[in-house]
């Protein structure tokens, strides 16, 4: 596996365990709006350092 599929393998993993913090969270009942509101911020901030990341593997 090269270095850049190893890093699309690890990107997919971290999207997925994002998702499911998201979907944890929303199917509380009960869940306040702050709390929903710090996981989409979490997820808003690993969007932005995918950014810089991807610019390190050129082809992706």
């Amino acid at each position: 596996m090269t270095p850049q599929e190893m890093f699309l393998e690890a990107v997919a993993n971290m999207e997925q365990a994002l998702a499911n913090a998201l979907n944890s969270v929303t199917g509380i009942e009960g869940v306040s709006p702050e709390e929903i509101e710090r996981i989409l911020r979490l997820i808003i901030k690993k969007e932005i350092v995918l950014e810089f990341l991807l610019d390190e593997f050129p082809g992706i």
